[in-house]
């Protein structure tokens, strides 16, 4: 084999290289939170298929508070538009939740299920839980899980991963 050509053949071999590793990597990191939300408006629409089915379209707003390992969005707003389609407080949920603090936005959409049981005090307990993806802001995804806490408040616990090198920090 002759100089030149091998000079090419591990420049042909080299180069890929040397560009995957200029390129820059991402820093992922554990992130998690609590929502404390108040809803501002809900609407109920009866389905006259079973007792108790209806479809519950609601939207929120109330507050972040970090409880990750980062503190990522911290006294950040938030707002969430959901849909739900319930029988006797039971079924699917999702829609899309809006964090925003100090000009960072992240909108991530999430799905998952309602479930209600009567306490022992004969009151329904609500609880939900499912999974979020981000679609705006920062890639990342990650769980939640939360309850209703009065007949206008709920709570929502999340954790997931973030990629946290591109997000603005809200320290």
């Amino acid at each position: 084999m002759k100089t030149p050509t091998l000079h090419r053949l591990i420049a042909a071999t080299l180069v890929p290289l040397l560009l995957l590793g200029a390129r820059p990597t991402t820093e992922r990191g554990r992130v998690g939170g609590t929502f404390t939300m108040t809803y501002t408006d809900q609407h109920p629409i009866p389905v006259a298929d079973a007792e108790g089915h209806a479809l519950l379209a609601t939207t929120s707003s109330g507050t972040n508070r970090s409880t990750g390992p980062t503190p990522y969005m911290d006294g950040a707003d938030v707002s969430n538009a959901e849909i739900a389609d319930l029988v006797q407080g039971n079924g699917p949920h999702q829609g899309y939740v809006t964090v925003s603090h100090n000009g960072a936005i992240q909108v991530s959409k999430w799905a998952g299920k309602v479930t209600t049981v009567l306490g022992s005090d004969k009151q329904p307990v609500t609880t939900f839980k499912g999974t979020w993806t981000n679609v705006k802001g920062p890639t990342g995804h990650g769980v939640y899980k939360g309850r209703i806490t009065g007949p206008k408040t709920y709570t929502v616990d999340w954790q997931g991963e973030m990629d946290l090198q591109s997000q603005t920090s809200s320290r």
